[in-house]
């Protein structure tokens, strides 16, 4: 998303409403694929002062990944407020400062960060979603799996169980 922030050069202090979308590839995240079925969208307002110019902005897209549990497709909407400082001359020891160069501003370091921020740590197709069936990897949303399932007996740590009482404190 590339930002002609002219307007707000020449009118300092003055913000500057904007609108503003692109398509944007699949990508990886966190080792998962993730396609987006929209265009990543920014709304906000962008203000220069003196050689630098300040977004705010709220971006969203929609989004299409595995779901943790059964690996199926997982379609979420993400949205995510975003501040991001472009300067003239970059300061490498500020990682939150993205170069203004010309007249324009690339908004889109900025916005899939604040996208990537604001994902789940797990990301479910539902959030019932009961997963894959751990002995014969039957998807237990559409199947009742007819395996044997583990007894709690042969769990690794069922002699601990027995330590705890049901009336007693942890």
């Amino acid at each position: 998303m590339v930002l002609d922030v002219s307007a707000a050069l020449s009118a300092q202090g003055e913000e500057i409403p904007f609108v503003c979308a692109e398509e944007v590839r699949a990508t990886t995240w966190d080792g998962a694929e993730v396609e987006f079925l929209s265009p990543v969208e920014a709304r906000g307002v962008f203000v220069a002062m003196k050689d630098d110019v300040w977004v705010k902005a709220e971006v969203r897209a929609r989004i299409c990944t595995s779901c943790a549990n059964c690996l199926g497709a997982a379609t979420l909407e993400v949205c995510a407020p975003v501040e991001a400082h472009f300067a003239r001359e970059p300061d490498p020891e500020d990682p939150d400062l993205f170069p203004l160069t010309g007249r324009t501003v690339r908004l889109n370091d900025a916005a899939l960060g604040a996208l990537w921020m604001r994902l789940p740590m797990r990301i479910l197709c539902k959030p019932d979603c009961r997963g894959l069936c751990p002995v014969c990897g039957a998807d237990l949303n559409i199947v009742k799996c007819a395996c044997q399932k583990e007894s709690p007996s042969k769990h690794p740590f069922s002699a601990l169980a027995s330590l705890l009482k049901s009336d007693e404190e942890v």
